[in-house]
């Protein structure tokens, strides 16, 4: 009659302690667009000394931001890209210790500036893409 061996305590607390940390591990992806897209093709659109204010208001919308000037108007447009994700391994019953905590953050922004002069016609623009640059994760 053979014996059956008795298994070592590790072993069988192995399931247990990777039951547990599934069970109280959190991961939360989360993306945050603000703002509106901005036209990508806004060189051939925007014509320096020939757009007009509401010419800029059709192509790109209402601005989020106006500046007056003493020698004209300043658009402002702005549109902001978050991502991020966080992974939490909590220990919830006993202690509520937090075992690990992880998080990635990323945030781009495009940006838009157009000058207009006195009689409203773009004097200068400038744009910045930088939400091309975000990774996906």
């Amino acid at each position: 009659m053979a014996f059956a061996r008795a298994r070592p305590i590790y072993l069988r607390l192995v399931p247990l302690t990777i039951l547990l940390t599934i069970l109280t591990s959190g991961c939360v992806i989360g993306r945050v667009y603000l703002g509106s897209e901005i036209p990508a093709d806004l060189q051939s659109k925007i014509t320096v000394g020939a757009t007009t204010k509401s010419d800029v208001l059709r192509i790109c919308g209402p601005p989020d931001n106006v500046r007056r000037q003493y020698d004209g108007d300043v658009f402002i447009y702005r549109y902001f890209r978050r991502n991020s994700s966080v992974l939490n391994i909590i220990e919830p019953v006993f202690t509520r210790l937090t075992i690990f905590s992880y998080s990635r953050v990323q945030q781009k922004a495009d940006s838009l500036v157009i000058l207009f002069d006195k009689d409203g016609v773009v004097k200068n623009f400038g744009y910045h893409e930088g939400t091309s640059e975000i990774t996906p994760f």
